[in-house]
């Protein structure tokens, strides 16, 4: 996928009346036919709380009454879902429906998952995240911008102005807000991985996509003057001044979600998903507020536009109508989009939080995540460096010479890409 900066009116998108949602849509706009979609399907997902509320139940029935041919619906849910995915990648048992490991290269895809042909590029964004010589294999589950979610209320009492438009800004935040004896930026180091956001940081640092195939060609893709060690340093001085929550041990994500709402905590660095995580929490939506991260002390804006994990289907499936149709059905019957709180993947429906309004209201520039490389990735997996998971982050922040720390990634990262790229 090339590179490319979007707008803000890619989220102000509505409703074709051209475009049919519904069981007729089904019938009438799919190759797969009621008679087709049968049998068996097993679900491998990432999203345990939603298994444990019981809301994929309700999808089974729903789906189960469009296709009653369809028998079962079986969910698993995963909290390591690479973790617990990926040692049955081998054995060819691992789902119908399964989302698509980034550790995956993409010339790889074809060996585990199955071409999907549901969608063209015009109907759902990032629409060639998942593809190989031509073929995608998958559809992403749904869309964020990452920013700061944020308790109106407490940074109103702290006498913070919002939007915050530099690094000078949040730090000033962040000692106000302590003043109060409430905990400035939230960024649940011991569940680890939501440390994962100090991964796509550097995109914002940047200010480009293609922050990440830029490592390839650094010496010091850590340590030296680059975006990935403004995203680390960053996360460094929110520890040592106090910023953040004083157990760093902890696993505390379900609890730090009430400190937000009940008002202990002030800020979170994460995707628009997780505001209605919050407000389940009894704070009212209004006082929810959702901004865009400052980097450096230009006062420009910028945002990064991710998909979330990639729908898939197994090349292993004996029922894989049943599995496509049961990705339509998420992405285009079910609330899974205002449950999740994800700007939809299908174009065409309207996003239904509010907090988006808010977020682009301060006109940041979009960057929308890049496909990483296959020489990337493979140099990833050779450096043992687990970007996106934040044990590595946990180990650099904890460590007792953080400059040392970095230096030590650096070494890693160089021996893999002479690896890699002889």
């Amino acid at each position: 996928m090339k590179n490319k900066i979007i707008t803000k009116t890619l989220l102000a998108s509505t409703v074709a009346s051209s475009v049919l949602f519904g069981a007729q849509a089904f019938a009438e706009g799919n190759p797969l036919t009621n008679l087709e979609v049968k049998g068996e399907i097993t679900f491998f997902t990432n999203r345990t709380d939603l298994v444990e509320a019981g809301v994929y139940d309700r999808y089974t029935k729903e789906f189960r009454k469009m296709y009653p041919g369809v028998t079962s619906v079986k969910v698993i849910g995963f909290a390591d879902y690479q973790g617990g995915v990926r040692p049955r990648m081998n054995t060819g048992d691992y789902g119908d429906v399964v989302l698509i490991l980034p550790s995956v290269p993409s010339e790889q895809y074809g060996n585990f998952y199955e071409p999907l042909d549901m969608y063209g590029p015009d109907e759902v964004y990032f629409h060639d995240a998942w593809s190989n010589d031509g073929k995608v294999y998958g559809v992403s589950m749904g869309n964020s911008v990452e920013g700061l979610v944020y308790n109106k209320d407490v940074l109103a009492e702290a006498g913070v102005k919002t939007p915050l438009k530099t690094l000078s800004d949040l730090y000033a935040a962040s000692e106000k807000i302590a003043a109060q004896n409430k905990i400035p930026f939230y960024v649940n180091f011991g569940a680890q991985w939501p440390l994962q956001q100090w991964d796509k940081y550097p995109i914002v640092a940047e200010g480009d996509a293609g922050v990440y195939e830029k490592m390839l060609t650094q010496d010091k893709a850590f340590s030296g003057d680059t975006a990935y060690h403004e995203s680390l340093s960053l996360l460094k001085t929110l520890i040592d001044k106090g910023w953040t929550e004083k157990d760093l041990i902890t696993n505390s994500w379900e609890e730090s979600k009430s400190l937000l709402a009940e008002g202990d905590a002030g800020m979170f660095y994460l995707g628009n998903w997780f505001i209605p995580q919050v407000i389940d929490r009894g704070i009212a939506s209004e006082k929810v507020g959702f901004m865009p991260i400052p980097a450096g002390e230009s006062g420009e804006l910028r945002a990064q536009m991710n998909h979330d994990w990639g729908y898939a289907v197994s090349k292993h499936s004996k029922n894989k109508p049943a599995a496509k149709a049961y990705i339509k059905f998420i992405l285009e019957e079910s609330d899974f989009d205002e449950v999740a709180g994800f700007i939809p993947t299908i174009k065409a429906k309207k996003p239904t939080l509010p907090q988006l309004n808010e977020f682009m209201s301060y006109n940041p520039t979009i960057i929308q995540t890049p496909t990483n490389s296959s020489t990337f990735i493979e140099v990833t997996n050779r450096s043992q460096i687990d970007f996106y998971s934040g044990g590595y982050v946990q180990d650099v922040m904890t460590a007792s010479d953080f400059n040392e720390a970095l230096e030590k990634l650096d070494g890693r990262w160089n021996r893999a890409k002479k690896r890699v790229m002889k």
